[in-house]
């Protein structure tokens, strides 16, 4: 076992017990003042009975967001890392570390793919959910490490991506064209959850499944959720993304249009 996945197993035992009420209460305000997170959209400290449950909080009202078939929205409160164009079956995880995108989602894109990347840190909503109309046709959960994907991870680590614990959705948008959609564990996340496949959380061994009918999801379903930061990487044919290295997006808010 890999220190790393140690470390996240030890630190998910804390995070997932439930503590002496004022002592929760405590730790979970210890928590958010660190990381400074507004609660505004969420329930009271004194709901999450564990710090686990404060990490997956979900919103108590849904936000708005243009529900167009053009626009494509952020599946998730993140921060954008790298995007750009897929060349020759490789992509970045951050400027100048390239890696294998068969390798990572186990499939080889055609050309005229485009991908993003959006960090997940340890003081967003931890929720992510469809960014378009999508058909999920197969599921496949790669076991792997669990090294930080945050600026410095991503800068250190060759093929970090492809290294790293994963869900991998293969899907199919609104027009018909191929869309992925991966879920990337990291330091401390030991548990990926997928709403519609509940037994990936608890796999210990590689995993793959065709459904035999494709499960449709509408823009803004919520798909899944993470423990403590993440990834969130997505592939898409004929999507113009409309936005900035290091910019700080939010679950709902427009990210790409159709291309004309």
């Amino acid at each position: 076992m890999h220190y790393t996945n140690l470390i996240s197993q030890i630190f998910e035992k804390f995070a997932k017990h439930s503590f002496h009420p004022k002592i929760q209460k405590w730790i979970n305000l210890a928590y958010v003042k660190y990381f400074k997170i507004n609660l505004e959209e969420f329930d009271t400290l004194e709901s999450y009975e564990s710090l686990n449950n404060l990490f997956m909080r979900s919103l108590i009202k849904m936000r708005s967001f243009d529900k167009a078939q053009n626009v494509l929205i952020a599946p998730c409160d993140s921060k954008v890392m790298e995007f750009g164009e897929c060349k020759e079956n490789k992509a970045l995880q951050i400027k100048g570390k390239e890696y294998f995108i068969s390798d990572f989602i186990l499939e080889k894109l055609e050309e005229g793919f485009s991908f993003i990347n959006l960090y997940l840190s340890p003081k967003d909503y931890h929720r992510f959910h469809a960014p378009i109309d999508l058909k999920i046709k197969k599921i496949d959960f790669i076991k792997g490490a669990l090294y930080p994907v945050n600026k410095m991870g991503l800068e250190k680590i060759d093929s970090l991506f492809v290294k790293n614990k994963r869900v991998v959705l293969s899907c199919e948008d609104y027009r018909g064209n191929p869309f992925y959609f991966v879920a990337v564990g990291a330091l401390n996340v030991g548990g990926i959850v997928i709403h519609f496949a509940p037994n990936i959380a608890t796999l210990e061994e590689n995993y793959s499944h065709t459904f035999a009918k494709p499960i449709f999801l509408q823009k803004g379903d919520e798909i899944g959720s993470f423990q403590m930061g993440s990834t969130v990487v997505m592939f898409s044919k004929d999507w113009s993304y409309q936005t900035q290295l290091g910019e700080s997006v939010y679950f709902g808010e427009c990210i790409a249009k159709e291309k004309e």
